[in-house]
């Protein structure tokens, strides 16, 4: 089973009940979803689908999506995973996201650092991370968990749409951690 565990936090696969709380959690949450590549889900029914998804991915033998549960509540309270695998297979490009309620207390730098520790031991020779440039927060914690800024770029402001925006590109290399 691939379980992780920090201080404070379990990094756990996702399960079949797990919907309920992600989108009471974040994915209904505009002010989370502003700084995601989705749009806030209007229903239930679509974190539903989302889950499926993880599920059917997990089934497939994707093992590295995490939901992040509060160690003492077991709380589901955020998601984080590898959303890119380089050509080369030696860089992860690595997503995460947090119910609002939970921003500003540590817990995605705490789940970050455990997951470049697990990509590195996996075999990776570098993990990058990008964020909007407005969200500021979200640097902050790549920059704590030892990722350095190596510039800017554009992607994709939200699936299904053709908009561009900027984004800042953070990375870290295991010969340097």
């Amino acid at each position: 089973m691939n379980v992780l565990k920090t201080q404070r936090l379990t990094l756990r696969p996702f399960c079949d009940n797990d919907a309920e709380a992600m989108f009471k959690g974040w994915t209904y949450d505009e002010r989370v979803a502003r700084y995601c590549r989705w749009y806030p889900h209007k229903s239930i029914e679509t974190t539903k689908q989302l889950l499926k998804m993880y599920l059917d991915e997990a089934a497939g033998g994707f093992t590295y999506r995490w939901a992040i549960e509060i160690a003492e509540t077991q709380e589901l309270c955020g998601c984080i995973d590898v959303v890119d695998i380089s050509d080369d297979g030696k860089t992860a490009s690595v997503g995460y996201v947090l119910s609002f309620d939970k921003w500003n207390r540590g817990y995605m730098t705490e789940a970050l650092e455990a997951v470049i520790e697990k990509l590195f031991c996996e075999g990776f020779e570098a993990v990058s991370a990008v964020h909007y440039i407005d969200n500021i927060a979200s640097g902050r914690v790549m920059e704590k968990c030892g990722m350095k800024y190596v510039g800017n770029d554009k992607t994709l402001y939200k699936y299904g749409s053709d908009e561009l925006c900027d984004v800042k590109v953070y990375e870290i290399r295991k010969a340097d951690n």
